[in-house]
């Protein structure tokens, strides 16, 4: 059985001087994409990109050959994929005889200043959706914009009807575009008619039923300086709950600072009740009403979106999300973002909250890296049931590091999430830039199930080897549920 994997955002030296007929306010600069695909079976899988101009035209179809069992392979696009067209933006379909998961990075290439970079997921075909919802939209909202790839997964063209709605929860703007099969159209809200600057937005795109739509959004700020480099991506998402899961959450964190959005995607009116864990604390947050297609969200960095008696909360946390007097017509959907706004950082991430679907005993890191060429990595696990979770984390051999396991991390209700920094695991070399880690973890759990997230940064002062780079170079993703 062929398995299908569509990559909605990929470019390659989209250049200040862009093609013409391209009238997308699209950040300036030299971009360009990086992908990774992982084989989530055991034995040997065969993987071929096809990649698609958005006229729906193909611009190549490249060989990825194979990848060994349980590992992964990237190519980065510059270099591993010759006969490319550059400059090039567009969609890619990954497709493979095994399970596959894929990430796309958008980023400056190496060496830039300010670096910045975006992390967003390959959507298989079971998450595509002929609606898709997007929490979290700007126009000039604080010197921040963004856009949407919205990709065509089906194998004629389709008519996508995009609805904005204000932070009031007012539809504000439709229209229409079409998209040719297995192409991507860019919504740029910079240049969006009718969207007024200096707000903020949520968005639904239709397709149908026999045009699943995957969606990638990016958001960024102005990038004038290292300070102002944060560029987050995140996928939009088709189907919601009634309950999300905020596996990290994190306040007056090293002047790192949390925020979110959820997004009503039902058809009622409903509220949400924020349940915040904070060093063995709970603290509980109701929110106002929240209309059909609108977000509401808290910015940890300002008291006055918060519970009073968090004023004094700082640290690394979890959260969970829960619908209000549930009916079958109240679903949500959510993002986390955690940004430094602090010199000399400009730094972002965006991550999309988890369903109860989605959790499981068992989840998979493809990529974590600990002092390897500069990167480091963090992972965060979030218990998602009632009970005790007692968990080990298995780390695959990399470099200098041996395979080795950490055991008896226990997972309570009152301290229902665990975070690591790579370089503190008990396998690693003791002391600074000497582990030279790119590996795959697994998180293995008994008593309860979990969802978790792994990011990374360059982290200079773990590894000095290689000089500091400035901006933004955090990245992302949700770990895979096996």
């Amino acid at each position: 059985m062929k398995r299908v994997l569509f990559i909605t955002a990929i470019v390659m030296f989209w250049m200040m001087a862009r093609p013409i007929g391209l009238i997308y306010a699209f950040p300036g600069g030299t971009w360009v994409s990086g992908v990774q695909v992982a084989n989530l079976e055991s034995t040997e899988a065969i993987v071929r990109i096809d990649f698609y101009k958005q006229d729906g035209t193909i611009a190549l179809s490249f060989d990825g050959g194979t990848i060994p069992g349980n590992s992964s392979k990237t190519w980065y696009l510059p270099s591993h994929i010759p006969g490319l067209p550059s400059p090039f933006i567009g969609s890619a379909v990954v497709s493979s005889d095994k399970q596959i998961a894929a990430t796309v990075n958008t980023q400056f290439p190496s060496g830039s200043n300010p670096m910045r970079v975006g992390t967003s997921i390959g959507v298989g075909s079971a998450q595509a959706a002929p609606t898709m919802y997007a929490p979290h939209l700007m126009r000039g909202y604080y010197g921040w914009n963004s856009y949407c790839a919205v990709q065509n997964t089906g194998s004629s063209a389709v008519m996508v009807k995009v609805s904005y709605y204000n932070a009031a929860g007012s539809l504000v703007l439709t229209r229409t575009q079409t998209i040719q099969p297995y192409a991507m159209y860019i919504f740029d809200q910079e240049t969006e008619a009718g969207l007024t600057a200096g707000q903020w937005y949520s968005a639904k795109f239709e397709g149908d039923a026999e045009h699943p739509l995957a969606v990638v959004c990016n958001f960024y700020n102005s990038g004038v300086d290292a300070n102002t480099a944060q560029f987050h991506s995140y996928n939009a998402m088709g189907f919601g709950a009634q309950k999300l899961f905020l596996p990290r959450i994190v306040k007056d964190y090293y002047n790192y600072q949390s925020g979110f959005k959820i997004q009503n995607i039902g058809t009622e009116v409903l509220s949400v009740t924020v349940k915040y864990y904070f060093g063995g604390n709970e603290y509980v947050q109701v929110s106002p009403d929240i209309g059909p297609g609108q977000a509401w969200g808290a910015y940890m960095g300002a008291p006055a979106q918060l519970p009073p008696e968090m004023a004094t909360v700082s640290g690394s946390g979890s959260a969970v999300v829960e619908v209000n007097n549930p009916t079958p017509n109240k679903l949500i959907i959510g993002i986390v973002n955690e940004d430094n706004r602090v010199a000399p950082a400009g730094r972002g991430v965006t991550y999309e909250a988890a369903l109860p679907s989605e959790a499981s005993n068992t989840l998979i890191f493809p990529q974590v890296t600990s002092e390897y060429y500069g990167y480091c990595s963090g992972i965060q696990i979030q218990k998602v049931e009632p009970g005790e979770a007692n968990c080990t984390l298995s780390f695959s051999a990399s470099g200098p590091i041996a395979a080795f396991q950490m055991s008896g991390i226990i997972l309570t209700d009152a301290n229902p999430s665990y975070s690591l920094f790579a370089p503190n695991a008990t396998g690693m070399i003791p002391g600074p830039a000497n582990d030279n880690y790119n590996g795959a973890v697994t998180v293995s759990c008994t008593g309860a199930k979990i969802v978790g997230i792994v990011n990374l940064s360059f982290r200079y002062d773990r590894d000095n080897r290689y000089g500091n780079l400035l901006g933004d170079t955090f990245t992302t993703a949700r770990g895979i549920a096996k």
